[in-house]
């Protein structure tokens, strides 16, 4: 095989291990075992160390001495980080496309909240819907796609995609009651009107709803409910009761 055919064979492993990884059908701490994975992804040794190698730089496997490569564990205090950093960087690119935005950056918001607005967040059987998930963050990423900075758009692309994998394990947990597609149109028509206050504090409501969910349903078979810093220091800025048992 040409070392193209070899890279070329690499990405593709790499990608459906990331995206397997990614939409928990390989389950947060489990192993992974050189012998299955091979079965499972019907390549050779090589390309599946290369695909482990650069999951660990991506901290969604873990490589540990004398153990080998298990899939990166999930924990309250990564939820939290993850959602406050996303959100932060949210407002600001709000923040700035607010200012900077156009009517061809008003007209795609538009366009990407009737898309979103067609699917139903679940499935019949609880699961998150396949064809929603995409037109949920091409939806949010419209909001802030005028904000002039790649990075920034990266950064959130790579957050929205680790947090995918929290949302996913407590789907069915999820409060039922939420108006999650209230949530998205108080949000895209304060973005419209250009009121920033309303965008960020919509924006920040969506945000803490959903983690408010997440650590209400915790299920100790994924991770356990810890006391960490970082999720008291979110309890604390909410000023709140506890959602974690000390």
């Amino acid at each position: 095989m040409t070392t193209l055919g070899k890279r070329t064979l690499a990405s593709d492993v790499f990608e459906r291990l990331r995206r397997d990884i990614l939409e928990c059908r390989l389950e947060p701490g489990g192993r992974l075992r050189f012998k299955d994975l091979r079965a499972r992804y019907r390549s050779g040794l090589s390309p599946i160390r290369e695909a482990l190698m650069r999951l660990v730089a991506d901290d969604l496997v873990v490589l540990e001495d004398h153990k080998g490569f298990r899939v990166a564990p999930v924990s309250q205090e990564e939820l939290v980080d993850l959602a406050m950093t996303w959100f932060e960087l949210e407002a600001l690119g709000i923040r700035q496309s607010i200012r900077k935005g156009d009517d061809r950056w008003a007209a795609n918001i538009r366009a990407r909240f009737r898309e979103l607005s067609k699917h139903r967040m679940r499935t019949a059987d609880g699961r998150l819907d396949p064809d929603w998930e995409p037109r949920n963050l091409a939806f949010h990423e419209s909001l802030y796609a005028a904000c002039g900075s790649p990075s920034l758009m990266r950064f959130c692309r790579i957050l929205s995609e680790r947090f995918s994998r929290y949302r996913r394990l407590w789907a069915r947990h999820l409060a039922r009651k939420r108006n999650i597609a209230k949530e998205h149109e108080d949000l895209c028509r304060a973005v419209l009107n250009r009121d920033t206050s309303a965008a960020v504090a919509a924006l920040r409501k969506h945000r803490t709803t959903t983690i408010e969910d997440l650590l209400e349903n915790w299920n100790d078979d994924y991770g356990n409910a810890n006391s960490s810093t970082r999720v008291r220091e979110y309890e604390n800025s909410l000023g709140k009761k506890r959602l974690v048992p000390s």
